[in-house]
C-alpha cells in the first residue's frame, strides 16, 4: 500500500516511521498509547486503511472507545467513536505468514511457516476529520 506521499514521524528517539500524510497524527499516537499499526494507508481502494499488527492490540482500541462510548453515552447522545467503528467502518481479518530475508539472496524472502494474524479498519477517506474527531476524544494527544 504505498505510492502515497510519506512523512517520518518519531516514535521515540530511537524509532522514527515513515508513515502516508494525513495519518502521522493518528499513527503517532496509536504508538503513544502503545498500540501498535503496520501497513496504513491514507487512500486505499478510496478507504482510509489501518492495520494493526496483534489481535490484542484490535481488541485494545475497541476497549476504549466502548469505555468511551459508555460514558458519552451516560449524559449525551451524540456520535462516539464506538458508533462510528460500529456504522461507518470495515473490519477486515488480515492473516499470512511471516517471512524473513533469504539468507542466500537478499532480494528475495522465505516463510517461516509461522501464522501471522492482524486486523484491518477501513473506513471512507471522506470521512478522516470525523474518525480523527472522534480518535482523538478517546485516545487522547501527547
Amino acid at each position: 500500500m504505498t505510492g502515497h506521499k510519506q512523512v517520518e514521524i518519531e516514535i521515540d528517539e530511537d524509532f522514527v516511521i515513515s508513515v502516508d500524510e494525513g495519518l502521522e497524527d493518528i499513527i503517532k499516537n496509536f504508538f503513544h498509547w502503545e498500540l501498535d499499526t503496520c501497513n496504513c494507508c491514507i487512500d486505499y481502494k478510496g478507504s482510509v486503511w489501518i492495520e494493526f499488527c496483534d489481535f490484542e492490540d484490535w481488541k485494545q482500541f475497541l476497549q476504549l472507545a466502548l469505555r468511551n462510548n459508555i460514558a458519552v453515552k451516560g449524559s449525551s447522545n451524540r456520535e462516539t467513536l464506538w458508533d462510528f467503528l460500529q456504522e461507518k467502518a470495515d473490519v477486515k481479518l488480515v492473516y499470512d505468514e511471516e517471512l524473513i530475508e533469504d539468507p542466500n539472496n537478499e532480494e528475495e524472502v522465505i516463510g517461516t511457516g509461522v501464522l501471522v494474524i492482524c486486523m484491518g479498519l477501513m473506513f471512507p477517506k471522506e470521512l478522516l476529520n470525523d474518525f480523527k474527531k472522534l480518535f482523538f476524544e478517546v485516545l487522547l494527544p501527547k
